[in-house]
């Protein structure tokens, strides 16, 4: 049978004391670097995470503005195209009118020219006339 010394117990009070120091001076500390190394891994991967997500929404705010800023962009030329146009349109319709006013006035000309033409041509038929019809009288006479 199994006798109980003294060495037995001296063995179970070194064994004993053996597990309280190496728990305090290496268990423990072991545990905490590893759990230290476990919470900044796992923190840098959340803060990646996070930092990807958060670069991912400023990103599409970014092509969200740059579509609205092109899209204003399309918006303002076609306003300004078609505020040319209207321009060109006006200014077409007053080259429109003075060129037909231009043409009344010179057609007004031609007639009051036309007419002087006829009235000078009336005087000097009338005056040829009296001078060929006093000639033939004076050969006649």
């Amino acid at each position: 049978m199994i006798t109980l010394d003294r060495s037995i117990i001296a063995a179970i009070l070194v064994f004993l004391a053996l597990v309280f120091v190496l728990n305090r001076l290496l268990f423990r500390p072991l545990l905490r670097v590893q759990a230290e190394r476990e919470s900044r891994t796992t923190g840098l991967a959340t803060q990646a995470g996070k930092n990807l997500n958060r670069y991912a929404e400023l990103v599409n705010q970014y092509e969200t503005a740059i579509k609205n800023a092109r899209m204003e962009s399309y918006r303002r030329q076609e306003q300004v195209r078609s505020e040319a146009l209207q321009k060109r349109g006006v200014v077409l319709e007053d080259a429109r009118k003075s060129a037909e006013q231009l043409v009344q006035q010179s057609r007004a000309s031609l007639q009051a020219q036309v007419q002087q033409a006829r009235e000078q041509l009336s005087r000097e038929a009338r005056e040829m006339a009296r001078v060929i019809a006093s000639a033939l009288l004076q050969r006649a006479a």
